[in-house]
């Protein structure tokens, strides 16, 4: 399968099947795509909580009780797989550290000189975003997106479906799992799994804006 025909055969699952399971091995290459994400300055603001069985399932979907955010339940239960995205609230230079001297070890840096020298210069960074553009939860988020985006082009090259959701309680999810203790907040719900043979956006063709509505080509 090209790129073309991934980008055009995804879509947004409404509806699962909840007898189908997705194989360990396809799970297992989705979590290393997340892991490899690219982020800004390598910081890797983020943390995912994986889950594929039922008991798992329903403490995600404990965060879509209400009215608001009922119509999403569902999916989460009758996925085969749930992924919450959560994001760092704030990064210190003991993180930095953590993430710099692991390239360290990795070979990335040649010598620990270096490494302090890269903490010193990204902290300087994080510091423009915390002190003067006051932007550093916004820019933490941005970098959990572009893994969001990973996440979804990586199913749909493996066939598997997938549904991002933003439609949840943030804080009852964030309270379920100590989520605020850890350092972090949930940004998004990304349920997987294969969609049910009823569910009529299956079908339905693509719409989206002309390319001269969306590029400018200079």
């Amino acid at each position: 399968m090209n790129l073309k025909q991934i980008i055009h055969q995804r879509y947004a699952t409404k509806k699962y099947n909840p007898n189908k399971k997705i194989p360990a091995d396809l799970i297992e290459q989705l979590i290393e795509l997340l892991q490899y994400t690219p982020t800004s300055i390598n910081s890797q603001p983020y943390h995912f909580i994986v889950t594929g069985n039922p008991d798992g399932k329903k403490r995600v979907a404990s965060s879509m009780a209400s009215d608001f955010f009922i119509f999403n339940h569902d999916k989460v239960i009758d996925s085969s797989h749930s992924i919450v995205i959560c994001s760092k609230t704030s990064i210190d230079r003991n993180y930095l550290t953590k993430t710099i001297q692991k390239a360290y070890n990795d070979g990335r840096i040649n010598s620990l000189e270096k490494v302090e020298q890269q903490v010193n210069q990204y902290m300087s960074f994080v510091d423009l975003h915390n002190k003067v553009e006051h932007n550093a939860k916004s820019w933490m988020g941005k970098q959990c997106y572009i893994a969001l985006g990973y996440l979804l082009l990586g199913a749909a090259a493996l066939g598997i479906d997938a549904t991002p959701i933003e439609g949840f309680d943030s804080k009852a999810l964030d309270k379920e799992f100590n989520l605020t203790e850890q350092g972090y907040t949930s940004l998004v719900v990304v349920t997987l799994g294969y969609h049910a043979d009823d569910d009529i956006f299956a079908s339905l063709p693509k719409s989206r804006l002309d390319k001269d509505d969306l590029f400018t080509f200079c």
